[in-house]
C-alpha cells in the first residue's frame, strides 16, 4: 500500500527528532522550567515513543533493573545539576540515593550545599539515583515544558517550501504517524535538532543467528535482549518461564555478554531459581561509570573535553571507543554475581570464553546444545553494533540537502554541535 499524501503542514519553530535523554535535555535548554524560554513559538518533538524516555524506561524493566549506574547530576535537566536531588528532598525520597561505589575522590560540581549532603556528608549528588526516582524526575520535568509531542517516526527533511524556505520556517520534516505508517505528516521549522542516538542492527555471535532467526515465535529458544524492546515481550523473567515451557520448574540459561544487560539478565534468572551459566568474550571488568570518572570531575571535565575537541577530527571517534573500554559491570552486580558464583551449591556459573563467535550450536524442539552442554534458552545480551548514522535515510536526507560534512559516516560537527556551517541544524546523542 503507497502512502498517503501528506496532511496539513505544523508550523513551528523548532522540532527535536527523538525521545531520549538526550532530546528531553534539549527541550529543556531550549524552553527552561521557569517557562522563560529563548525559542519563541512552538517547540515539537517526533518520536514513536508515548512520551519522552519510553524505550530507555523499557529497558529498564525488561531487565528489572532498579538503579541507575551515573551520578544524581547527571539527567536532562539543562545547565541546573542540582534538580534531581532538589526533588528527592522536596519529595521525601532521598532513600532513593545510593553512595557510588567509587574509590577515588571527585568533585561533581563546585555547587555544595549542606541540604544535598547525606547524614555522614557525602555529598548526593554522587549518589546514583533508583530507577523509579529518575523516571518520575524525568516525568515531572516533561510536564512543566511546554512542547508539542508528535509520536511517529522522522523519514525525510527537506528545505521548507520546496527551496530555499521561506517565512521564517527553514525545514521540512517528514514522518509517518505511530500505527498508522502509511500516513505521511509534515512539520515546518525554524531548526532541526536530531536527538536520535546510535543506529545500528543487533550484534548477534554467527553460530547463534541461524537460532535467532527460526526463534520469531514466543516458543524459541534464543533470545536477544533487544527483542525484550522491540517485540513488547514483558520481562526477561516472563520471557524465560513461557520460553521454557512455564511448568514452573527451573530452567537451563546461558546468558552471552560481558555488560550490564548480561549481568542484570544472570541476576535476575538466577534469582527467578533458574540453573544460569554467564559466558563472556573476557573477563568482566567492573568500573563505577561507563566512562573514567574524570570525565565526571569538574577540576579536570573542562581539560579533558578540551583535549578531546584538539583531536583531528577523524581520531574523535577512535577516542570515544578508548575512554569507553567496552562493556563493564558495576561493582555492586560484580560482587553479587561472584558471591552467588561461590556459594555452596550454587546454580550460577561465570565462565570466559574467548572462542563465543565459535562455539558449537544446535537445537531441538525442547533446548539448545552449545559446546556439548544443553540450554532451556539462551539469551544474547551482545548489544547493537553501531552503524554510520549517515545509513538512516533521515539522516541521509539532511546530509544531501546541506552537503553536510561526515567522518567515517558520523555528522561531523562544530563545538555548538551545529552540523552545517550557516545552518540551524544540531546533532545530539
Amino acid at each position: 500500500m503507497a502512502p498517503q499524501a501528506p496532511r496539513a503542514v505544523l508550523r513551528c519553530s523548532v522540532v527535536i527528532v527523538g525521545g531520549g535523554p538526550h532530546a528531553l535535555a534539549a527541550l529543556a535548554a531550549l524552553v527552561g522550567g521557569d517557562g522563560k524560554s529563548p525559542v519563541r513559538g512552538t517547540v515539537a518533538v517526533i518520536d514513536p515513543g508515548s512520551h519522552f524516555l519510553d524505550a530507555w524506561y523499557g529497558r529498564f524493566r525488561a531487565l528489572e533493573i532498579d538503579r541507575l549506574r551515573s551520578p544524581a547530576y547527571v539527567h536532562p535537566s539543562a545547565f541546573e545539576p542540582t534538580a534531581l536531588v532538589e526533588f528527592a528532598i522536596r519529595e521525601g525520597r532521598t532513600a532513593e540515593l545510593e553512595a557510588a561505589p567509587v574509590a577515588v575522590q571527585w568533585m561533581p560540581t563546585t555547587d555544595h550545599r549542606p541540604e544535598h549532603a547525606d547524614s555522614s556528608g557525602a555529598s548526593l549528588l554522587k549518589a546514583l539515583p533508583s530507577s523509579a526516582l529518575f523516571r518520575d524526575f524525568c516525568a515531572s520535568l516533561e510536564a512543566e515544558l511546554p512542547h508539542k509531542w508528535l509520536r511517529g517516526t522522522a523519514t525525510r527533511v527537506a528545505r521548507a517550501g520546496g527551496g530555499g524556505g521561506g517565512g521564517g520556517f527553514s525545514f521540512r520534516v517528514q514522518y509517518s504517524a505511530a500505527g498508522e505508517p502509511h500516513e505521511l505528516r509534515e512539520v515546518e521549522a525554524a531548526a532541526l535538532i536530531l536527538a536520535t542516538g546510535p543506529v545500528g542492527a543487533w550484534s548477534i555471535p554467527p553460530p547463534f543467528a541461524p537460532l535467532l532467526s527460526a526463534a520469531s515465535s514466543a516458543c524459541g529458544r534464543v533470545l536477544h535482549s533487544e527483542q525484550l524492546l522491540t517485540q513488547g515481550r514483558g520481562t526477561l523473567r516472563e520471557e524465560v518461564a513461557r520460553r521454557s515451557g512455564g511448568d514452573g520448574g527451573p530452567a537451563s540459561v546461558l546468558v552471552i555478554g560481558g555488560g550490564i544487560s548480561a549481568a542484570q539478565a544472570a541476576l535476575t534468572t538466577s534469582r527467578a531459581g533458574h540453573r544460569v551459566v554467564l559466558r563472556s568474550r573476557r573477563p568482566l571488568q567492573s568500573r563505577p561509570f561507563d566512562i573514567a570518572v574524570g570525565w565526571l570531575d569538574v577540576r579536570h571535565a573542562d581539560r579533558l573535553r578540551f583535549e578531546y575537541l584538539c583531536l583531528p577530527p577523524t581520531r574523535r571517534l577512535q577516542a570515544i571507543r578508548d575512554a569507553t573500554a567496552g562493556g563493564s559491570v558495576p561493582a555492586p552486580y560484580l560482587e553479587e554475581l561472584q558471591r552467588l558464583a561461590a556459594s555452596p551449591g550454587s546454580s550460577l556459573r561465570i565462565e570466559v570464553d574467548e572462542a563465543v563467535d565459535r562455539s558449537v550450536c544446535t537445537s531441538t524442539a525442547d533446548s539448545v546444545q552449545v559446546n556439548g552442554e544443553d540450554f532451556d534458552l539462551v539469551v544474547l545480551c551482545t548489544g547493537v553494533a553501531p552503524e554510520p548514522l549517515t545509513s538512516s535515510a533521515l539522516f541521509r536526507s539532511v546530509e544531501e540537502l546541506l552537503g553536510a560534512p561526515t567522518v567515517g559516516g558520523l555528522p561531523r560537527v562544530d563545538s555548538s554541535l551545529r552540523w552545517s556551517r550557516g545552518e540551524d541544524v544540531f546533532v545530539l546523542g
